[in-house]
Order: C-alpha cells, then structure tokens, then sequence
C-alpha cells in the first residue's frame, strides 16, 4: 500500500490538529529543492541514509556540473524544534528494530495499534501528510520493522519517492513565478498560435511566427529562454529521432538576429553523454522528455536544456517545446527548474 492514513500510525498527528487551529499555523518555509530528514544519526551513516540519499541526491541529469536532485539536511528528533517543524518538505524515518536514543525518539510517536500494525503487514511503509505544522507542508514518512527492510522498500519505490517532491517542488515554483503575469503577451500567444502558456513578469518575447514561439528572460548575465515548435504530425519515427529533430528546429529558428551564421546546436563531448531520453507523460499523453546541453556554434555559450515532445490528437500536430537557460560560472539547477515550471503551463487552445 503506497499512502495509508498517517493519523493511524502516528501519536501526535491527531493531537497537532486539536493544538493548532489551521488558521493560526505557521507558513512552511524552506528553499525550493531542500528536504529536512528527521531519522537517528547511526542510520543516516549506514545503509538507510545511504539509500536515501542515493535516490534524492543523484545528480540532476543533462547539467554541465553535478548539481544534487535535492539538498537534504538531516537533524536529530531530539532537536526538532518549532522552527524546524515549519520546514516546507520534511522526511520522517523510523524502524522497529533500532534501539538507539534518536530512534526511540521517534518510536515515540507511534501508538502502540500503529507498532502492531507495522509488525503485521509488511507492505506498509510509507505515509504522506499535508499542513501538519505549517501551511504548505507535505510531511514523508517512512517506517518499517527493520532497517534492512525498508531500504528494500526505498529501493522498489524510489520513482515514487523522487516524483512526489518533484511534482511538489515544481508546484512551488509555479507560485512563485506566475505572482504576476505577462497578461498582454500570454493573450497575443492565444490569438496567434494553437496553444497558450503562461509568462512570468520580466519575460519577452523574442520570435513569434507561424510555427513557433519564443520567450526569454535576462537577468545580468543570467538568461531563461522557452521555446514552443509545432507542425503537422505525419510521422511516428520522429519519437526515435528526437535529438536530431530538435537539431533542425534550432538551426532553422535559434539563430542571432544581428549575426545569422551564429545559431543553437547540440553540445557533443566525449566525456559526458549529452542527451538523456525519457518516455514520459506529459499533460496527460505520452512523451519524450529530453534533457541534454547546447551551445552557440561559435562556442560562445551555452547550458543545459529540458524539452518535451509530444503529439496534439485533436490538432494532429506534433509539438516541441524546451526550456534552456545560460548562466556562466553559475549553479543552474533551479533555472533549469523554473524554465521547466514554465513549460509545465502550457495547454492547447480550446
């Protein structure tokens, strides 16, 4: 069983609602991309800190440096203050067979039904709360009757692991950047072209004609771009040819205004793979999601990219949409992430 109610499992769930009214409760703080572990120390060095770190911190594919999925930061139960409680993502780990003080620590949480429950069915383990301390916290906790046991479990579910703070992460960012809206560009968008998107305050736009779309946003010597292509779906093999598809579509359409030899490519080096292909959905079809590097073909910039390609039955067209940033000298991660958020509005026209 993925979700089972947390109120069953754990001792001070029922008794936090009765404490604090919702609508005095703290907003949930913390940066976009970090996680607050509340596990015992000795499992944090072994096995179960080491699973778990393996599938939160991997680094991110398709940037020039490694740069972790999610910063995670561990504390002790026994320091867990009402500070740390408002964290924004938090992880709670616990297992039946540890007898260290931080375990107990947390042992102590559960009801004595919760314990006789974990015993008898090994297929719970995992348990997702909202708004437990603060507004706009989701709360991950993860138990089991031993150690050995649970990291088996992180093993098998590791994709529902990682997506749940994904998806939660990418919701965040989508608040914080559509505070506001470029309501004029985003209405010319729905009167010129076959989709709509949604553009946060400061982008503009850089190419709009039939077929494609492009916005941008610069920043010092930081820039997002965003880029929508779309022509008639004639064939399947395309989906096996996505690299050389976005190849042509940026050659034809990424070229500097000033200098037109100059244009977007791929970035090949033989000592990282540059592109890395996921079958996927997205807003609900099947897709392929891409992520790789690209560079000006002069060698003067570049950065990593995140596209999705994906068919429009009803339009029976079929859509290339990316998200690439460039920021020299710079973590990339989270403008990678934003530029992500923004593809994630798009829809077609009703």
């Amino acid at each position: 069983m993925f979700i089972i109610c947390a109120t069953l499992l754990f001792a001070f769930c029922g008794e936090t609602q009765n404490k604090i009214a919702q609508e005095f409760m703290p907003t949930a703080k913390g940066e976009i991309g970090s996680i607050m572990l509340v596990m015992d120390q000795k499992q944090w060095d072994q096995d179960l800190g080491i699973q778990l770190r393996d599938v939160l911190s991997e680094p991110v594919s398709g940037l020039p440096q490694d740069e972790p999925l999610f910063y995670l930061n561990r504390v002790s139960p026994k320091k867990l203050n009402t500070t740390l409680k408002t964290s924004a993502n938090m992880i709670f780990v616990v297992t039946l067979d540890s007898e260290t003080s931080d375990s107990n620590v947390l042992k102590g949480f559960l009801t004595p039904e919760s314990r006789s429950m974990i015993k008898l069915d090994t297929s719970l383990f995992m348990s997702i709360r909202k708004d437990e301390f603060a507004k706009g916290q989701i709360i991950l906790y993860l138990f089991g009757n031993t150690e050995k046991e649970l990291v088996q479990k992180i093993k098998i579910n590791k994709e529902k692991i990682k997506s749940l703070f994904e998806k939660r992460d990418r919701d965040r960012t989508v608040r914080k950047l559509f505070s506001s809206h470029e309501k004029g560009l985003e209405k010319l968008v729905k009167e010129e072209h076959s989709f709509q998107i949604n553009i946060p305050a400061g982008w503009q736009q850089a190419v709009s004609e039939p077929g494609f779309y492009w916005i941008r946003y610069l920043n010092g010597n930081k820039e997002q771009n965003v880029f929508v292509y779309y022509e008639p779906y004639t064939n399947i093999e395309i989906f096996d040819q996505v690299p050389e598809f976005r190849d042509r579509i940026t050659k034809k359409f990424l070229r500097d205004g000033e200098k037109n030899k100059l244009f977007i490519t791929r970035q090949m080096r033989d000592d990282l793979n540059t592109v890395f292909l996921k079958k996927t959905k997205f807003k609900g079809r099947y897709a392929i999601e891409s992520r790789g590097l690209w560079k000006i073909n002069d060698n003067s910039l570049g950065g990593p990219y995140i596209s999705y390609t994906f068919v429009s039955e009803k339009e029976q067209l079929i859509y290339y949409i990316e998200g690439f940033v460039a920021a020299p000298g710079k973590k990339k991660r989270i403008l990678l992430q934003e530029v992500d958020a923004v593809l994630s509005t798009f829809k077609e026209t009703s």
